[in-house]
């Protein structure tokens, strides 16, 4: 389960939040977004607003609030139950770790080497409560100097061993890659080897009750220990089965050797950490494909050593373990999912359950995109994961007849020749259908970006295939794929009157990313004609985004090297000032009215840039059109400025997954 909007409201009455006044809370999730935007763009946007040492006891006071409300029901997240009253626990709980996660992370870790690892470690656990580990994965990397560990040189045993479990978590929630995962096997094993030789030391050196408090925190921190294994390993190689029982069994027994020496709030700590240890467990990729079948296990075992899958985002994790995606019973089923929120992935999952599904039959899967580049791009992707395991994927161009290679890929009798899963554009696959080229079964067809049917000049189309894959092919099954939109409910039970579903994971508090969405112009800034700079102001927009107020001075003094004259009235070279100011950060795209507009940012662009960093990064330029709209992307910052017809100026500031 994940958290819901309902709860979060509901949050605002509890007796520690509603403890606070409304001033008070706004006032601290305005800091918390304030630093999380200047620590971000610090470097490249001047943030106007000022904060203090006093916002920092307001947001400590305002997470601690929400933090009590989530310990309420961290007994229910640990052991869920059917009845309503552990529902509305739960609820709350991940709901309260949800928002403290968001004020907690804009305090810096201050302190002593345990109070930092404490803080750092209490972090994560809330990020893993409240479904925001994609948001904890940037935390670490932009908190590098926070994460790491302190040295264990010349350190007591108890410190040196808590010292290298740190490091373990922080590869535990980083996850960059297998290797990462698999060092913390071999630092438990160092430690172990190491017991015999400082154990005993430690121990001779404390006397009577020092002694024991001493040889109870050891036997916390072993437990603490085996557990971390535990959840490296599983996360590596989906075993033990029982990981959740193991799991309870070493947690509870370190944090009963913790309250037995003495140590509350080391105590308090391991509870948060067993709760973000099963919430990591619950989102990995094994539990998902330990209930389907092999082919999905052979799948998973592929995308984590190749890609470093390790866990499924929030949306994927309950459309495929709480949604019934990969429910037989459905033939149709609508996903309305954010942007940039795992299409591809729960797409896989489907794929390969149809694929067994129809084994027996030889049936085949049809991934239908809407343009010729992301067809490409997603047999690529296919490809790399699924080609591995044995699953043949192969494309189909966007010309309007069939050649003698593709017909010769279609008619394939041999089984070793013969593909899985196709992937086309809806023209071309219609084509192939109304043409009867393949006598083979359809499975399953996957519709990505399935809110195109509205569209006047496609969605006839797009229509019509799906409507002679329903009349055609009576077994196939159906997925589509889409944004919010609004005839979901319809669209499922059209395909499949009896049998369509609708997963809605769009109204979720999870974003993929935390954006900035405003207005920018061009202000003089002296007297010489080649003084002005860019001030970028945010506005209220339906979807949640960041809210800053005041405007804000963009980047340096003319970042284009051009009269304040030539930029006032011309929007596509102030686009273009924006994405050359955030190109220290990263890609950014920016968008123009045509192509001649396009190619000339470009060149703006490139006759400011430093040629040595152009020879060490490689630019990359691409044009989507539409309607006499093109756009171009260059390697520049994690930032898009978008230009219209309209007066509208606006800056986008993606922190992408």
């Amino acid at each position: 389960m994940s958290a819901t909007q309902t709860p979060m409201s509901a949050l605002l009455s509890h007796w520690a939040v509603a403890a606070l006044t409304s001033d008070e809370l706004q006032r601290a999730f305005e800091v918390a977004e304030l630093r999380l935007v200047r620590a971000t763009l610090g470097s490249q946007m001047e943030i106007q607003a000022v904060d203090g040492p006093q916002d920092t006891d307001l947001l400590e006071r305002a997470a601690v609030a929400f933090e009590l409300a989530a310990i309420e029901g961290l007994n229910a997240l640990l052991h869920p139950a059917g009845d309503d009253g552990s529902t509305r626990l739960r609820e709350q709980a991940q709901a309260a770790a949800h928002r403290a996660f968001e004020l907690r992370r804009a305090i810096r870790t201050t302190g002593a080497p345990e109070q930092r690892i404490s803080q750092v470690l209490h972090l994560a656990a809330l990020g893993y409560c409240g479904d925001r580990w994609s948001d904890l994965r940037r935390w670490l990397k932009e908190h590098n100097d926070e994460a790491v560990a302190p040295s264990v040189a010349d350190a007591p045993w108890d410190r040196r061993v808590l010292y290298r479990l740190f490091d373990c978590w922080v590869r535990l929630l980083r996850k960059d890659r297998w290797d990462d995962l698999d060092g913390i096997r071999e630092i438990i094993a160092g430690l172990r080897s190491d017991q015999a030789t400082y154990e005993s030391t430690l121990l001779q050196s404390e006397r009577d009750s020092a002694a024991q408090a001493v040889a109870l925190r050891l036997i916390a921190l072993y437990h603490w220990a085996k557990a971390t294994e535990l959840v490296a390993i599983y996360m590596l190689q989906g075993q033990p089965t029982g990981i959740t029982q193991e799991l309870d069994k070493h947690f509870e027994s370190a944090r009963d050797a913790a309250l037995a020496s003495h140590d509350p709030a080391f105590n308090v700590l391991l509870g948060w950490l067993h709760a973000g240890a099963r919430r990591m467990v619950a989102g990995s990729v094994w539990w998902v494909a330990q209930a389907v079948n092999s082919r999905v296990t052979r799948f998973v075992t592929n995308v984590t050593k190749a890609r470093g899958l390790f866990e499924l985002l929030p949306p994927q994790r309950v459309a495929l373990q709480e949604q019934g995606l990969l429910d037989q019973a459905s033939r149709a089923i609508v996903v309305d999912l954010p942007t940039s929120g795992g299409k591809t992935v729960l797409a896989q999952f489907r794929i390969l359950q149809a694929l067994n599904q129809f084994d027996a039959d030889n049936g085949w899967v049809a991934y239908v995109a809407p343009t010729r580049a992301l067809v490409s791009q997603i047999t690529r992707r296919l490809r790399a994961d699924f080609g591995p395991i044995g699953i043949r994927v192969e494309q189909l161009t966007s010309a309007v007849d069939i050649d003698s290679f593709e017909d010769a890929i279609l008619s394939a009798s041999g089984t070793l020749q013969q593909f899985h899963v196709l992937v086309a554009t809806p023209e071309k696959l219609h084509l192939v259908l109304r043409n009867k080229k393949i006598s083979r079964p359809l499975a399953l067809i996957v519709m990505d970006e399935a809110h195109n049917i509205e569209d006047e000049e496609r969605g006839m189309r797009i229509e019509l295939l799906l409507a002679t894959v329903k009349r055609e092919n009576s077994s196939a099954n159906f997925l589509l794929l889409m944004p919010f939109v609004p005839n979901a409910d319809a669209l499922a039970r059209w395909l499949a009157p009896d049998s369509g579903k609708t997963i809605r994971l769009g109204t979720t508090p999870w974003l993929p990313n935390e954006r900035i969405v405003g207005m920018f112009h061009a202000v003089k800034d002296g007297d010489a004609v080649r003084d002005w700079s860019m001030r970028f102001e945010t506005i209220i927009t339906t979807p949640k985004t960041i809210q800053l107020h005041g405007e804000h001075r963009v980047g340096h003094t003319n970042p284009l090297n051009l009269t304040f004259g030539k930029i006032k009235t011309a929007l596509y070279k102030q686009t273009a000032s924006m994405a050359k100011v955030f190109s220290e950060r990263g890609t950014s795209i920016a968008v123009a009215r045509d192509i001649p507009q396009a190619w000339e940012m470009g060149r703006l662009i490139a006759s400011v840039s430093d040629p040595f960093a152009r020879s060490r990064t490689t630019l990359r330029w691409c044009s989507a059109f539409s309607r006499r709209r093109s756009a171009h992307s260059l390697n520049s910052s994690k930032c898009s400025a978008r230009a219209s017809r309209s007066t509208m100026r606006a800056c986008r500031m993606s922190r992408d997954h």
